[in-house]
């Protein structure tokens, strides 16, 4: 299955941070559809705690209808008790039939009544957070998180992670260059400032394992990223922000290997 397809099947989704196997076989190969899945779980969680706006739009509408002097009911007439006693004792089949009928349709004609007031009367739209922006900040709290850790190892490994997803996340803003500009200058200050700068506090013996596995990471992401720019002949924006991801991975990979032979 292709990326278009595995979307798809995500937006189909009841559950979409819980997908088939199919489809976590496929997210655990393409980072462009695991940012997906982040997104779309974020927003998802979103929509969920927006608060309901009041409204007094039934009323309103109901004011309009009936004209602002509106005659009062005349009031009826008072029933003879014993009557009244004997009618509410013990209703017959036909008369509880009537109730049920007349209770029907008041429900209806209210629930018409509202729904049509709602529809014809002007709303608030209502502004959602940004997903990317709040997916930014956690990664930004991520980043800070990381510098953290207690040595050099722990630091680089996590700062790689972050690599990897911020990359990702670019990946799937092919179309929008303003937001992938800001996720290409973040994932130079991931790799070309504090991993390397981590990576030249290990110590010489955790160099060789540590580094190498990360440079072979950097060299696909290089490479998936220069595909994507020359891809991108008709968008010169979001090719010079992939271009700008390539560079930073390839100047990173080659300070990684000389950290290793040295």
């Amino acid at each position: 299955m292709n990326c278009t397809v595995i979307q798809r099947r995500l937006l189909s989704a009841e559950l979409p941070e819980q997908p088939p196997g199919d489809i976590k076989g496929h997210l655990a190969q393409c980072p462009s559809c695991r940012a997906w899945q982040r997104r779309l779980v974020q927003l998802e969680r979103l929509v969920r705690q927006l608060p309901v706006p009041p409204s007094t739009a039934k009323e309103q509408f109901l004011q309009r209808i009936v004209g602002p002097n509106r005659p009062a009911a005349e009031q009826p007439a008072i029933a003879d008790p014993a009557i009244v006693w004997r009618s509410t004792l013990a209703p017959g089949p036909k008369e509880r039939g009537k109730r049920k009928l007349s209770l029907a349709f008041s429900l209806a004609a209210s629930l018409l009544v509202f729904a049509l007031a709602w529809w014809s009367w002007p709303h608030k739209p209502v502004s959602l957070p940004d997903p990317l922006r709040i997916e930014q900040a956690k990664l930004e709290q991520r980043l800070n998180t990381s510098l953290r850790l207690d040595t050099p190892k722990d630091r680089v490994m996590r700062l790689a992670e972050l690599a990897e997803e911020v990359h990702g996340e670019a990946l799937a803003l092919v179309d929008h260059s303003e937001r992938l500009e800001q996720w290409a200058r973040f994932y130079s200050r991931v790799v070309g400032e504090h991993l390397i700068e981590q990576a030249r506090q290990l110590p010489p013996e955790d160099r060789p394992i540590v580094l190498k596995e990360i440079a072979e990471r950097l060299t696909k992401l290089e490479s998936e990223a220069s595909r994507f720019a020359a891809q991108l002949t008709r968008a010169p924006r979001s090719a010079a922000a992939f271009q700008q991801i390539a560079l930073v991975s390839q100047r990173g990979e080659r300070d990684l290997r000389a950290l290793t032979n040295g």
